[in-house]
């Protein structure tokens, strides 16, 4: 899978302290990589330093393949393939929400019909259609959020930077929103760049995780092969009935050498050593007396990841 855009050992300091150090990254087209870190961990920097709109200290941008200086006349010509969508959208308040698009979009040298249909699938897609004339001032902050994604996806851009993209979005157009960019990057072949606190809303979208801790990353990958590396023991949930509380869960963990077991919201969690079928559940829950509801496996969710990761490298320091 080729890359589109590669950051290579990117420096940008503000004093010995702020800013990033030695950042390397690779988007790919139809992939979505989440840039995730706490306040001040550096992911606006990455972003804007990436954009050109920091100069860096030190480091290499490619885009499909070519070296760039971000500071120069021949990058703007790179970052027309870019869309922007940050926490804080910009827009003309008292003009329509259309004519904001229409403004924006002859920056792109879309005009005409063939901005008139491209504005009408997004805002479509994104249900504000019905709304379109209507001053922006009028708009919730979640309209306006998806009105800057419309924006940032007019020209239908190679590389898409989304900061905080579900910042001020209800739960209906959370999902809207999710399901839209899952859909972008696999049919219009994006390669998406996502800042994100949302944990789950990003373990639901990303291809790839990037953990930033004080200007540096401290973990990456795919998400799916993370998951898998921080499976260190095999974890159970067990509904039992009927149920008997510490007792029972105690005996039934016994039974199945669990190395670690807990109640959690009516279930019992068992940590084994080793994989366990349904049939040695079942008869580990004959022995301590109780009958067998429900049986899966647990996974590690990317909240796991990013607290173990953060609190690993924290105790390291």
């Amino acid at each position: 899978m080729d890359e589109i855009l590669e950051v290579k050992n990117l420096v940008k300091k503000y004093n010995a302290t702020a800013g990033v150090e030695d950042i390397s990254f690779k988007l790919r087209p139809g992939r979505i990589l989440a840039y995730l870190g706490h306040n001040g961990a550096g992911k606006t920097t990455t972003v804007r330093a990436v954009l050109g709109l920091l100069k860096i200290d030190s480091g290499l941008v490619s885009y499909e393949g070519r070296v760039y200086d971000t500071s120069s006349a021949a990058y703007d010509r790179v970052r027309i393939n870019y869309g922007v969508c940050l926490d804080t959208p910009g827009f003309y308040m008292a003009m329509p929400a259309l004519k904001n698009l229409e403004l924006f979009a002859g920056l792109y040298g879309l005009r005409g019909s063939g901005f008139r249909a491209r504005a009408e699938e997004l805002l479509k897609k994104l249900e504000l259609y019905e709304v379109r004339n209507n001053p922006v001032k009028t708009y919730s902050k979640g309209m306006a959020q998806k009105l800057a994604l419309a924006r940032a996806l007019l020209h239908k851009p190679k590389v898409l930077f989304l900061d905080e993209p579900m910042s001020g979005l209800d739960p209906a157009a959370r999902v809207l929103m999710r399901e839209f960019l899952k859909e972008l990057a696999v049919k219009e072949r994006a390669a998406v760049f996502l800042t994100s606190h949302d944990l789950n809303e990003v373990e639901q979208m990303a291809d790839e995780v990037f953990i930033l801790e004080k200007g540096r990353v401290i973990l990456s990958g795919d998400l799916s092969e993370l998951k898998m590396s921080f499976l260190k023991s095999f974890r159970y949930a067990l509904k039992l009935a009927p149920p008997d509380g510490e007792r029972q869960a105690a005996a039934v963990a016994a039974a199945l050498g669990a190395e670690k077991y807990e109640l959690t919201g009516g279930e019992l969690h068992v940590e084994c050593p080793g994989e366990i079928a349904l049939e040695a559940a079942s008869a580990a829950c004959v022995k301590a007396g109780a009958k067998i509801m429900e049986f899966r496996r647990l996974q590690v969710n990317l909240e796991k990841i990013y607290f173990d990761s953060i609190n690993r490298n924290e105790n390291r320091n």
